[in-house]
């Protein structure tokens, strides 16, 4: 499946034609370079590229594993808003993969993901963590309702850059049903064939149920193609800085 995007209008003008069995585009002295031109030599390759991937791989396939893995135990730990008089959500964030420890059980886990209130599923700040103990008979041991959250390095925030040091609690549990299992499923760095495409897909988890295991849903990946310019990215400006041509608006990207 080719791409969707037409380029064939203004100000592309990519008229590339695939049965006229064009492979090369030839300049020479005579003729000034045309944008067409420019655009058609990377339809040409593209081309190629299709053909050749659509014969390996059916559309959507892995090409470079990007490890889908579904976790039916992601631990949510739900906190109160403070910390000694300070809103924790200041600072929250610094903590992520970091590991913390319940002041009074001992028990000791590492941060995945941190979740702010959203006005809807989230109403505490929630922590989803990997717990690193269990019990004799391998059961997950969790956090306490109510006990503090100590972590193993400091961290430093604000324009101030307060310090709140290791060994030092930074959030505390709600006081009821603090912890639970919810569910997510996560894809880490890889390559998929799309639209003729091999596409790079950045590690990402996305939480299927906050605070519940008991999901049912269809997983895949929402593919979209855009025409970004200056407007949209900076970088797109010419970087030739100490030419006349510096920070010029460049070519837009597919």
């Amino acid at each position: 499946m080719a791409q969707k995007t037409n380029l064939n209008v203004n100000p592309y003008f990519d008229d590339f034609n695939s049965d006229k069995n064009f492979y090369k585009v030839l300049f020479n002295p005579a003729k000034p370079v045309q944008t067409r031109e420019l655009n058609t030599i990377q339809s040409i390759l593209q081309d190629q590229i299709e053909n050749f991937g659509s014969h390996i791989f059916k559309e959507g396939s892995v090409v470079i594993p990007g490890g889908i893995t579904y976790d039916s135990e992601y631990s949510a730990v739900k906190l109160n808003f403070n910390s000694f008089g300070i809103d924790i959500s200041t600072y929250i964030n610094k903590y992520l993969g970091q590991t913390i420890r319940g002041q009074v059980s001992g028990i000791t886990a590492t941060i995945s993901q941190i979740v702010l209130p959203n006005g809807n599923d989230i109403e505490n700040i929630t922590l989803y963590v990997k717990y690193r103990d269990s019990d004799s008979n391998y059961s997950k041991k969790t956090f306490l309702d109510g006990e503090s959250l100590l972590s193993t390095e400091s961290i430093s925030y604000g324009i101030n850059n307060t310090i709140i040091p290791e060994n030092t609690p930074f959030a505390s549990l709600i006081s009821e049903n603090a912890t639970s299992l919810g569910s997510c499923v996560s894809v880490n760095d890889g390559i998929y064939f799309v639209r003729g495409t091999f596409v790079k897909v950045k590690k990402e988890t996305l939480i299927l149920d906050y605070y519940t295991n008991i999901s049912s849903y269809r997983i895949g990946f929402k593919v979209s193609e855009q025409i970004v310019t200056t407007k949209d990215d900076e970088s797109l400006f010419d970087n030739a800085k100490g030419f006349t041509n510096y920070a010029s608006p460049g070519a837009d990207r597919l």
